[in-house]
Formats: C-alpha cells, structure tokens, sequence
C-alpha cells in the first residue's frame, strides 16, 4: 500500500493535458463569474434573506462582493492565459468556496466541485504547457496533485451514487419522474423526442433508470481506474452524462467532469502514429481532420508513401504497441483519441471487429 502511495507522489508525466484542463477550468470559473454579476445586477444576496456558515460580520458587503467579483473574471482570465496560472487556480478556489460560506443558498455540487478541483489542479505544473510563455508542447512535471483530482473524481461519483442506493425514492425511480416533470418541456426544446420524455416518465421506466443511474456512478468509480475497462468507462459516462445534460438542468456539471476525464488520459504526447497516403484526396482529407480535431495531441500526423505495410490504404495508424490500424480499424482508433467524434467509437469499434482487413502487420 504504501509503496503504490509512494509510486503516485513521485510519479512524473508529460503535462500538456493538464494544460488543457487548466483552460477548462478557466472557462468554466469565467462562466461562472459572469454568472454572478449578472445576479448581483438583480440584486445583492446580502441584502435579502441569505443563510451563512460564517459569522454575519465577514459577509462581505455590496461594494466588497463587487469587487471579488470583478477579481473572479480577471482570475479567470489569468488562468486561462496561463500567466500566473497556478496562483490565479488557487485563489480563484479560495475565492468561490468563501462564497459559498457566506451564504449556503448558493451552494451547488458543481459550483464546489469546480473550486475544489481548481484547488487540487493548482498545485500541479499546469503551467507548463498551453501559456503565453510555454509552446503548445508540455514538459515533463509531477502529477501527484492530477492523480488526487481524478480520485475526487470517483470519490463525487461514490458519494452520489452512494446516496441514491440509500434513498428509497430514488431506487425506486419517483426522483427521475418527478424530474421529467419539471424539466420535460426543456428537454424536448433542447430536441428530445415528446414521445421519449413520456416514455420516461413511466413509473417502471424511470425505476429501471434509476437503477442504471445508481449502478454507472458506482462502477464509474473504479472502471475509470482499470486499465482493461478505462475507455468504455469514459465512453459510458460521457453518454451518461450527456443524457443527464439533455434532460435536466446541472449547470455547468457536465462540461466540469468532461474536464477531468482529460485526466485519465495517459499522458504521453503524440504516442500514436498516423501515416496517410499524400497522393490520395481522401488520405490527405483525413489526416487534415485529425490534425484538427486532435486537442489531446495524440497523434503525429505524418505522410508517407506507400509501401507493401500501406499498400492500398490511404491512411494507416500505428498504435502504442507498434501494431497497425487500417480502414475502419483506423477510424475506431481515432474516434478512440478525439473528443469530438468519441461518442462514435464503441459503435465503430464494434463494427470494426467483425470485418476483415482492419489491422495490418508489418512486413520485412
């Protein structure tokens, strides 16, 4: 135990990803800043019934809440710039969580979730890739403070989860039903089938749903951690959370934990090849779109002229292990890199499975 203890703290990886998560983060602090200006410009909470953990004097007062508000937007913008981005992640945390001592009524798990994370992603070196100082590519630094933010990660997931197991009306899906009810309108506006939201407002639909909900957070938690089932995980739960996001109002929770999953990336720039046939319009097409839908930099995109391994292949992708993806293989494998066409990978993987030709072995 102790020396898996030991593995994480002295554990050092590249830090590009977390460069990206710091600038997920700033956008999200950011949106969340604005969000409290434009209540302040409804009206101070301070001057209406407000309910505070700390002593009434240290609630700040209409001109002081001002202020950290306008702090709060620079902060996010530092942390997004990457100027001082560790100090402007740390401060920005300490900032939102002491309002949120100041008045409870505007607690929400996502809004202390996105402090909380900020806190933990502060003392990592997430500066040193994605800044104004520091070219895109990342350097090597400690990702003890990452791994602590992924186990916040499972721990949010065991802690919900957790709770709806314990909660009768959740198991038994009134919850999810009376949530159709008050957000089924915005979910078919949002363009979900009329018929699929009646669908689930079902009594023995909803507690099936409930039961599927209680059961992902749960395996979520540890399936993220395993080697063998953490990319199902991450597809799984990106469903589930997009589902969630169709169909409920979470604020910004969604894109929050999307942020994180970057994190159970393996942190190895450009670890994959992609050869692409240069005389080919499709194999120049492709490689042109991974290039641009490639945010995690793991692909390093190249052109190389047919030989006996590509021959017949406008692209050709080389994994981790050396072995080679070709047609639809090749595409699973990049919808398996890139965020964007992710929610296409297990079908494509599947698909991919069942035809011939899909990888291709090197040949002397």
């Amino acid at each position: 135990m102790w020396s898996a203890i030991v593995r994480w703290r002295d554990e050092v990886g590249d830090t590009y990803l977390l460069g990206l998560v710091r600038i997920a983060l700033g956008l999200l602090l950011f949106a969340n800043a604005l969000r409290a200006a434009r209540d302040l410009q409804q009206g101070y909470f301070g001057n209406v019934f407000h309910w505070p953990i700390l002593p009434e004097p240290l609630v700040p007062s209409r001109t002081a809440y001002a202020i950290l508000v306008a702090l709060q937007l620079l902060l996010a913008a530092l942390v997004v710039s990457g100027h001082c981005a560790r100090t402007a992640l740390f401060t920005s945390a300490v900032a939102g969580v002491y309002v949120l001592l100041c008045d409870r009524l505007q607690f929400h798990h996502n809004r202390a979730a996105l402090f909380f994370y900020s806190l933990l992603i502060s003392f990592s070196p997430c500066d040193r890739s994605l800044s104004m100082a520091v070219p895109l590519t990342g350097t090597a630094g400690p990702l003890w403070a990452a791994r602590l933010a992924q186990l916040q990660v499972s721990l949010i997931y065991i802690a919900s989860g957790g709770s709806k197991l314990i909660d009768a009306d959740w198991r038994g899906g009134r919850v999810l039903m009376e949530r159709a009810t008050l957000y089924g309108q915005q979910a078919i506006e949002r363009g979900i089938p009329g018929g699929f939201v009646q669908w689930i407002s079902r009594a023995d639909v909803a507690s099936a749903f409930a039961k599927i909900a209680i059961a992902t957070e749960l395996l979520l938690a540890l399936a993220l951690w395993l080697d063998s089932t953490r990319v199902f995980a991450l597809w799984w739960g990106l469903w589930f959370h997009l589902t969630i996001e169709a169909t409920s109002r979470v604020e910004s929770f969604t894109w929050l934990t999307f942020a994180m999953y970057t994190l159970f990336c393996v942190p190895d720039m450009r670890g994959r090849k992609l050869y692409y046939d240069a005389s080919r319009l499709r194999g120049r097409g492709f490689a042109r779109a991974v290039s641009l839908l490639d945010w995690l930099a793991r692909f390093d995109v190249k052109a190389w002229a047919p030989d006996r391994v590509v021959q017949g292949h406008a692209v050709v992708v080389i994994r981790r292990d050396g072995s080679h993806a070709t047609g639809l293989g090749a595409l699973a494998m990049v919808a398996r890199c890139t965020p964007l066409v992710f929610p296409m990978w297990a079908p494509l993987a599947l698909v991919a499975s069942f035809t011939k030709g899909g990888d291709a072995s090197p040949r002397a």
